[in-house]
């Protein structure tokens, strides 16, 4: 009987072991790649339907930022909810108007102004470099900056008599241009039906989320309700972010744009508005921002490459100091508080990574949401369904 009852052990308990290490690993580097394929096919896909995409994307995101100011105009003024909507659209283009008004002009004069200063930035970058290095020197890296040269102006100079081979093109560019036109509208129309989108979205009454458990009868019971929960936190984490990124980014647009301006910067509300803008991306605006001032300081008429003054870099270095102090220790807690709990380091990598992954701006603003709701996701899965044993056999 007890031979028979025996058990057999076919490999040692190093064996064993052994072989659940290789197993789990290849089963680790099997999901791994499966997962790497989803990313990139979701982006390819994001990629080729983007005229679509975009206009849904920021309807949606404006619908769940801008509901609790429609239902308080609702509710305080007694207003139907379409006309609360119709009077936040009339808020918001008076709003823009004002603002358009105010400093509209003044943008667009600096932004024109500084695209045409720029043109011969190589050229002095390159007669103060020469003047700096030594002949060795300057002929290894020349050829390099020849090239970057001849990029930075194809990249700002418009097509038209600069471009000799155009008369022998002209068939070729017409239908280049024309194409580019289609192009434009195309992008146009779409995100001009964004509003449209918008108004339908913040006219429905029905909690969606309320409704999606109903939706979902084919999961138990349990996983019907953690699929909920995360469709809510993820909700919850868009909001949260989005809101608070908007009102910090125009806030440090505001702030860099008077800090540049009194420091002298010739083109400082335009950039200022400009970085701010790009904050909605944490980090990308100040990281722009700050090679970008300091490049045009330097380069700018009577900056520091003609008078030799560094009072104007100083000034844009203690406006990024100041801003930044602001936004870390004042703005961003007291506007975000820790709603996604990402370290700064994971928020960077995060931008970069779904920026790669879903090849551009998209991936980049959607990055520290969906980063967040994966951590939301991780932490469900291990105390719910991965709980750690505390049985010792």
């Amino acid at each position: 009987m007890n031979e028979v009852t025996k058990r057999t052990n076919f490999f040692s308990r190093g064996q064993s072991q052994l072989l659940a290490f290789t197993l789990c690993s290849g089963c680790l580097f099997v999901l791994l790649l499966l997962i790497g394929w989803v990313v990139k096919s979701l982006g390819i896909f994001l990629d080729h339907f983007a005229t679509v995409l975009w206009p849904l994307a920021i309807a949606s995101i404006l619908a769940i930022l801008l509901r609790p100011l429609v239902r308080k105009i609702e509710e305080g003024v007694g207003l139907s909810r379409r006309y609360s909507i119709i009077s936040l659209y009339l808020i918001v283009l008076s709003v823009v108007f004002l603002i358009l008004w105010g400093v509209g002009g003044e943008v667009v004069r600096q932004s024109r102004d500084l695209m045409g200063s720029s043109v011969d930035w190589p050229e002095r970058i390159e007669a103060r470099v020469r003047q700096s290095v030594s002949p060795e020197t300057w002929s290894v890296v020349s050829e390099k900056f020849g090239q970057f040269k001849r990029d930075w102006k194809e990249s700002l100079q418009a097509l038209g008599t600069q471009n000799p081979e155009l008369t022998q093109k002209s068939a070729q560019a017409l239908q280049d241009a024309w194409s580019g036109i289609r192009s434009f509208f195309s992008y146009f129309a779409c995100l001009a039906i964004a509003p449209i989108y918008l108004f339908y979205f913040l006219d429905s009454r029905r909690d969606h989320l309320a409704d999606l458990a109903g939706q979902l009868s084919f999961f138990g019971a349990n996983t019907r309700k953690d699929l909920v929960y995360l469709i809510r936190q993820f909700k919850d984490i868009l909001e949260a972010f989005f809101r608070g990124q908007l009102l910090i980014g125009a806030m440090m647009g505001i702030g860099y744009a008077i800090g540049f301006s009194l420091s002298g910067l010739k083109f400082g509300i335009a950039l200022g508005i400009f970085f701010g803008i790009l904050n909605i991306v944490p980090f990308l605006g100040s990281i722009i921002g700050c090679l970008t001032a300091l490049l045009v300081a330097y380069l700018q008429p009577g900056g520091i490459l003609e008078s030799g003054e560094w009072s104007v870099l100083w000034g844009c270095g203690i406006t990024f100091l100041v801003v930044q102090i602001l936004e870390s220790y004042w703005l961003s807690p007291k506007v975000m508080g820790d709603r996604t709990g990402l370290h700064p380091v994971v928020i960077i990598a995060s931008v970069f990574f779904w920026g790669s992954a879903f090849g551009g701006v998209l991936g980049m603003i959607l990055g520290i949401p969906l980063t967040a709701f994966l951590i939301v996701l991780w932490r469900l899965l291990r105390q719910k369904y991965l709980p750690a044993s505390n049985s010792v056999s």
